[in-house]
């Protein structure tokens, strides 16, 4: 239930939250890499070495890396986006990197349905949180999604086709994919979504005869003052934490996060569900008022009815949530290679 009214004091307090770096673009990615390096197995190792020649922390940013490559009047071509500053795609601009990522966005530019940039569309789904699990069907969910995009790594690394609309063409690829994509599958916001009318109220999009259901876009469109929007407050991760000093709570805390029990073709659903299942955090404590029109598009203003305690709630999630990203990508990629080639 979200409080439908901000005390001015309060709505003053919520001003005073940090400003978000996007940093689950690169140091949270990184760290959830970092971790997993930790717990991958011999055999596992000597693979990844083999395979793609890196650590999951250096491979975990690539597929945001790509991200920077566009179709101009000369083709696909790359341009580094300031959003991913150095190291995180510095690894990936030799002349091979960059070929690389072009050659990756270009196979995956225009098969989903949409006239460009499909590859983008791999990190998320978008699932109501209420449901309280990932299942194909739901509004937010598609054929290349992003527990489709993880699955069609595993077919390549397995030695199985890729499924369409997907193009992997190397080990290493996918495995630069899945690097980055465990990672996004932890991020509450990449998976749990908040589906509002304008006036702001929660609906199911999965409802029968729902009308007016509109998309938050992972709460890009949910407005929380000074510039920021709800996904990139939650793309921050909590001050001190680096993937070259992984705290050793967190990393006992992986080492002793239960497996998994699905088998390797069910992991990225069973992960995502539980990822919608905690998603409901980020939404508890706003106030949402009417949308309004920005360029064209909705946008929801909202505000922290407890600054302090929404922030702590998230430090807590985002910590939890980068452990079991570490300790799963480490399941899965040993799991991978666990398997006779």
């Amino acid at each position: 239930m979200f409080a439908k009214k901000c005390i001015a004091a309060l709505c003053a307090a919520a001003s005073l939250l940090p400003l978000p770096a996007l940093a689950w673009g690169h140091q949270g990615h990184m760290l959830v890499g970092a971790i997993a390096d930790q717990l991958l197995t011999p055999q596992a190792q000597a693979g990844l070495q083999r395979d793609m020649g890196l650590t999951l922390a250096q491979a975990a940013p690539w597929a945001d890396c790509a991200k920077g490559v566009g179709l101009g009047t000369r083709g696909f071509e790359y341009a580094a986006d300031e959003r991913w500053p150095s190291p995180a795609c510095t690894r990936f601009e030799t002349a091979e990197g960059v070929k690389a990522m072009q050659s990756y966005a270009s196979r995956n530019w225009n098969t989903c349905g949409q006239t460009r940039d499909c590859h983008k569309t791999y990190h998320y789904a978008d699932v109501a949180y209420a449901h309280g699990r990932y299942k194909m069907g739901y509004v937010g969910t598609n054929d290349h999604d992003l527990v489709h995009a993880i699955n069609a790594a595993i077919a390549e690394l397995q030695g199985q086709p890729v499924p369409p609309p997907f193009s992997i063409t190397s080990r290493g690829e996918a495995l630069r994919m899945l690097a980055h994509f465990i990672g996004d599958l932890h991020q509450p916001l990449h998976v749990g979504a908040l589906y509002l009318d304008a006036a702001g109220n929660t609906v199911d999009p999965d409802a029968p005869g729902s009308t007016e259901v509109l998309e938050t876009r992972g709460g890009n469109s949910i407005d929380t003052g000074h510039g920021n929007n709800l996904h990139a407050l939650w793309d921050d991760i909590p001050d001190g934490l680096r993937a070259d000093a992984v705290p050793a709570s967190m990393l006992q805390a992986a080492r002793a996060l239960r497996k998994s029990r699905a088998g390797v073709g069910r992991l990225a659903q069973t992960w995502a569900s539980d990822t919608v299942a905690v998603s409901g955090a980020a939404f508890a404590g706003l106030s949402l008022g009417p949308a309004n029109m920005d360029k064209g598009s909705r946008v929801w203003p909202a505000t922290f009815v407890d600054p302090a305690d929404y922030r702590a709630r998230q430090n807590a999630l985002q910590r939890a949530q980068l452990t079991k990203a570490g300790a799963r990508l480490a399941q899965l990629v040993n799991a991978l290679y666990a398997v006779p080639r």
